[in-house]
């Protein structure tokens, strides 16, 4: 009995031994097919020039990217051109071809031009996509400032009133939960703004006597409130 169970392990070690090559094959192949798929929806060597090379999983899974804004285009309803970075940056020859960008749901203003001009020319800036055009990424911009806090650029052009929401644009999108809660968050913004008649809205809308009563209540609560009340209820 003893004889038969020697010769089963041995058995064992022989055919482990024999097919331990194929084992380790099979497994590298299939890690490496893994590190493939991995990187070709990660894509962290991939510099977006264009709006067709950016994948459509990118869109889907709203996929965050960074760039440098180079310069403003005041053309098809005003662009950001940046300059992508992806993840894992390679030395390149030509750098002169950069991303259009457009920010999502809003028509930006001749003031919002200039403010875009001062404010995030030149500045980093993480874009996510949310849909595409042959001619631009339609993407909600967000900007670093010094104090580790995002600027959120469409809303803070709509609030300002140096842009207003496009809500057609944003129909045309898919519509899920993020992009239900940006469109919300940008019909917010222009009801202050109108509601303050900021930028386009002095001239859309004439102040009533109510209105400038109002004002002036606005600006007695907020001598006499603590500020992150009147930050909380847009004083």
């Amino acid at each position: 009995m003893s004889e038969k169970k020697l010769t089963i392990y041995e058995r064992f070690i022989v055919f482990n031994e024999t097919n331990n090559k194929i084992v380790k094959v099979v497994s590298y192949g299939i890690a490496s097919m893994s590190l493939v798929v991995a990187l070709y929806r990660v894509r962290p060597f991939a510099k977006f020039r264009k709006p067709s090379s950016v994948p459509s999983h990118f869109l889907y899974n709203k996929v965050p990217l960074r760039g440098t804004v180079i310069r403003i285009e005041p053309s098809s309803g005003v662009l950001l051109m940046v300059d992508h970075k992806p993840v894992i940056p390679l030395p390149r020859l030509n750098n002169s071809k950069y991303l259009p960008v457009k920010i999502a749901g809003v028509n930006v203003t001749a003031n919002g031009i200039s403010w875009l001009q001062t404010i995030v020319n030149r500045k980093e800036i993480i874009f996510t996509p949310l849909s595409k055009d042959t001619e631009y990424l339609n993407c909600t911009v967000n900007m670093l400032q010094q104090n580790q806090e995002y600027i959120k650029i469409g809303e803070e052009l709509v609030k300002l009133g140096f842009a207003t929401v496009n809500k057609d644009s944003l129909k045309l999108m898919l519509k899920n939960k993020e992009i239900l809660n940006y469109e919300k968050c940008l019909l917010n913004a222009q009801k202050l703004a109108e509601r303050k008649r900021n930028g386009y809205w002095h001239f859309a809308k004439q102040p009533t006597i109510l209105w400038k009563v109002q004002q002036k209540l606005y600006e007695k609560l907020k001598s006499i409130l603590p500020m992150f009340i009147v930050q909380r209820f847009n004083f």
